[in-house]
């Protein structure tokens, strides 16, 4: 099964995107609704040279689930978007976006794969007009630093989470893995699934940081258990993951873009302690580099990025051959 995803707008936590009648608004949240549940197929535009957007953040469809159709470029500049019937035998670019890196909290940009400029945006969502509400349209508009421009692609709660690779700017050659129990830096192996973490926002409810950025657990999709600081040392725990309850200590955030999508990952009950590859800095990170819970000092063994893991978005388009 692909994995299906809610597309939230930083205006509103209450709204999901959603097809409605061929019109691609926001609609009031519910988990039982298809119409609100879409697949973004990385494969579409991959063949053989993946298409990318000028600043390279690889291309997608974004296809409803209820209907089949993928959202397609407007007619113009702050005109909606609209829908038609996705065909996955013929490539059009019109049907094609790519999205910045995280800004806080999991939103990001979406745009045109062809212009950047034109991006997603919940029309006349601001406080001046009365907010987001039912039946908000999806227009494209140029940046204004609107919260309705802020966007939010989550895992369902019927379905998982898009699988990401984690790595370390101190050593891009290394990604985030699980060994022995254990939270390390192993060396990139796309066929290794220990490598392959979910930003699962599922049971997060409205917990925020100080800074009020949205907060997640990390979860490893090898294992379903999720990482967890410890108050007493520095130590990164990797611990059973429940979609029941919530524990503080399991919730991260991220900083803003600090340089090419790279960001600090923190810890929700305190922005001072980050996710560190210990030593990293100092005496190089290597395969085995114990992830640590440390001070934030800038280093660049404490700034992290998120990537697709292709590997595993392969898997999950066989999955409906």
């Amino acid at each position: 099964m692909a994995y299906t995803f809610r597309i939230h707008c930083r205006a509103s936590d209450d709204l999901s995107l959603a097809l409605v009648d061929g019109e691609v608004v926001l609609a009031a949240a519910d988990p039982s609704d298809d119409r609100q549940l879409w697949q973004k197929d990385v494969m579409y535009a991959g063949g053989v040279k993946v298409l990318k957007d000028e600043a390279g953040n690889p291309a997608f469809a974004l296809v409803n689930k209820a209907t089949g159709d993928a959202l397609k470029h407007s007619l113009g500049y702050n005109l909606p978007v609209r829908a038609i019937r996705f065909n996955p035998g013929y490539l059009d670019e019109s049907v094609l976006w790519a999205e910045t890196g995280d800004v806080g909290g999991g939103y990001r940009l979406i745009h045109m794969v062809n212009n950047m400029d034109y991006i997603f945006d919940a029309e006349k969502a601001t406080p001046q007009f009365g907010g987001a509400r039912d039946g908000t349209r999806l227009i494209l508009f140029r940046w204004n630093r609107g919260h309705n421009q802020l966007w939010r692609i989550s895992d369902a709660p019927a379905g998982r989470g898009p699988p990401v690779r984690v790595s370390c700017e101190c050593n891009n050659e290394l990604s985030l893995a699980i060994r022995d129990g254990a939270a390390v830096l192993a060396r990139t192996d796309l066929d290794d699934d220990t490598q392959a973490w979910v930003q699962s926002f599922r049971n997060t409810g409205r917990v925020t940081d100080s800074e009020g950025r949205s907060s997640f657990a990390l979860v490893n999709k090898s294992t379903g258990k999720a990482l967890r600081r410890s108050h007493g040392d520095q130590k990164v725990e990797v611990v059973s993951y429940s979609l029941d309850s919530v524990d503080v200590a399991l919730l991260w955030t991220t900083s803003g873009d600090l340089r090419e999508g790279s960001h600090c990952i923190r810890s929700v009950s305190n922005l001072g302690y980050v996710l560190d590859a210990s030593e990293g800095e100092t005496t190089g990170a290597h395969d085995g580099t114990p992830v640590i819970s440390f001070q934030s000092h800038s280093g660049a063994n404490q700034k992290w990025k998120t990537t697709p893991f292709p590997y595993l978005a392969f898997l999950s388009v066989l999955g409906n051959c």
